[in-house]
């Protein structure tokens, strides 16, 4: 249950952590039909579980439109831990992805409520810029989980492949500081953004540079 728990965190945080930028293509779902399967795995790449994302529609452009999407939360087996999919919504303006985090409420656990503000990547966006601070916070009945993410920098371009498919990504490292029931802890992330994507894959170092944690895409269809 510890493990589901934290797979559940970690699925609401990297909901929250959506991009957008101006006048491009956003970084985050685009396209009508895309379906996706992530995995959270350790240190050491064992697989702890699964989330699964299927956009079900898109109105309008996609630097403006509003996108409509499926997510289910499973255990290292697939098997799922929710009784049905959660349904999502992400409005995207101007190429700004716009997240209400009212909407995650009681959607991955009964007393969840999420709240805070997204990651924003410029137009402009290039390999050195460096971009504003952000939290989350999640709260379950009475354990409170916040998360600031701090010196956030661009810090290269990287073509990943996921089962034969190319995906163009922006590098973005952070600093990431958690506290849980009020234990602290620090922690260094990077995360591969795609256009039409999103999150690609995201690496966490805890403070002396040892890999904690890996959430990268297994699976991809409709892209």
């Amino acid at each position: 249950m510890k493990t589901h728990l934290k797979t559940l965190l970690l699925i609401a945080i990297s909901l929250m952590a959506t991009v957008g930028l101006n006048a491009q293509e956003p970084f985050f779902f685009t396209k009508d039909g895309l379906k996706i399967t992530l995995a959270e795995k350790d240190g050491k790449g064992k697989i702890n579980g699964y989330s699964q994302s299927t956009v079900v529609s898109v109105e309008g452009e996609p630097s403006n439109c509003t996108v409509v999407y499926k997510t289910m939360v499973m255990d290292n087996k697939k098997k799922p831990l929710l009784n049905e999919e959660m349904d999502m919504q992400i409005y995207i303006k101007d190429g700004v992805v716009t997240f209400d985090p009212t909407s995650l409420a009681g959607k991955l656990m009964e007393g969840m409520t999420v709240s805070g503000d997204n990651l924003i990547l410029p137009a402009d966006v290039a390999v050195g810029d460096v971009l504003k601070d952000y939290i989350i916070t999640v709260n379950i009945g009475a354990m409170k989980t916040t998360t600031a993410t701090s010196d956030i920098k661009v810090t290269g371009e990287e073509t990943l492949d996921i089962g034969g498919t190319s995906i163009d990504c922006l590098i973005v490292e952070s600093t990431v500081l958690s506290k849980v029931i009020g234990i602290k802890q620090q922690m260094k992330q990077k995360v591969w953004y795609g256009r039409g994507i999103g999150p690609v894959k995201t690496e966490t170092y805890n403070k002396k540079g040892k890999l904690m944690s890996v959430q990268e895409i297994v699976e991809i269809e409709g892209f």
